[in-house]
């Protein structure tokens, strides 16, 4: 697909939203389906009604949405993936005071740290909207496919995870293995020798990350209680990642103070 003459603003809203569709699908098929062929086919789809709505003028980020929708709609039925809503509801947090507004925190909230949940639901109390966490909590098994997934891309072939670029005999190892193909040999070396908690901030609830997308206000006010980080998740995805090795809590009120609302 030529995106050539795409503004580069319009192109980076269909990134954007096409990254959080295909870690969504993916998240949702677990092992059920390859996740680099739904990568692949939501792409394609993608980038095509996208171009096509540029041609007609559409607003990227309006265009963006509506083509979201449709091709989740077409890759769940191409991948016999059962849509998200159909599964049980995660618990939704208490809310973290008892005064004022209760704030809401959806999306993958299970297994979270407490204290990043309690910051979250403050924030979205603040601003009166809720707070959706794209990626939260991964078993072993859902980390250990991510990485295998997105080894060659943005993770530059192991490089870009802190531990591994410290345990250079295993990354190559492994980066043998998936030069090689060998998915299962990949899986299994990672359980032989990683430190997963270590490996991943996801796999003990300590880490969530937030869509590219989210209020600027938003991302801002929970940098001020948790250690944030802009780019993409182990699952391709254009995020804010939010971790607990640095949080504030109870939020004080000059933490509190420098939370700023839109006009």
């Amino acid at each position: 697909m030529n995106t050539a003459a795409l503004d580069p603003a319009a192109v980076a809203v269909r990134d954007a939203a096409c990254d959080a569709l295909i870690a969504s699908l993916s998240a949702e098929a677990g092992e059920a389906a390859d996740p680099e062929a739904i990568a692949a086919f939501s792409r394609e789809l993608f980038e095509k009604y996208f171009a096509v709505s540029q041609m007609k003028k559409e607003p990227a980020e309006q265009a963006a949405a509506k083509i979201a929708k449709m091709v989740a709609k077409q890759a769940r039925k191409e991948f016999a993936i059962q849509p998200a809503a159909a599964a049980a509801p995660e618990p939704a947090p208490a809310p973290a005071a008892a005064e004022g507004p209760a704030g809401t925190v959806n999306g993958k909230s299970g297994g979270i740290d407490r204290k990043i949940l309690n910051v979250l639901t403050e924030v979205s109390a603040f601003f009166g909207e809720p707070v959706t966490i794209l990626s939260g909590q991964r078993s072993k098994p859902q980390q250990a496919n991510a990485l295998y997934t997105n080894w060659q891309s943005h993770l530059r072939r192991g490089k870009d995870n802190a531990w591994l670029a410290k345990n250079e005999k295993l990354r190559v190892q492994l980066d043998e293995l998936k030069q090689q193909k060998a998915k299962d040999a990949f899986v299994e070396l990672l359980n032989k020798k990683a430190d997963w908690s270590a490996l991943s901030n996801h796999i003990d609830g300590n880490e969530v990350d937030l869509a590219a997308n989210t209020d600027p206000n938003v991302v801002a006010a929970i940098a001020t209680c948790l250690n944030h980080q802009s780019g993409r998740n182990s699952e391709g995805a254009r995020v804010h990642h939010f971790d607990n090795s640095r949080v504030v809590w109870p939020i004080t009120e000059s933490t509190r103070a420098k939370w700023k609302k839109g006009d």
